[in-house]
């Protein structure tokens, strides 16, 4: 995996927990 792959990756985990957080 590049290591954009991995961050963009990175950010949509912690959005879907951040929004499973939220609501």
């Amino acid at each position: 995996m590049n290591l954009i792959t991995t961050i963009i990756t990175i950010t949509i985990t912690l959005s879907a927990v951040l929004a499973t957080v939220s609501f």
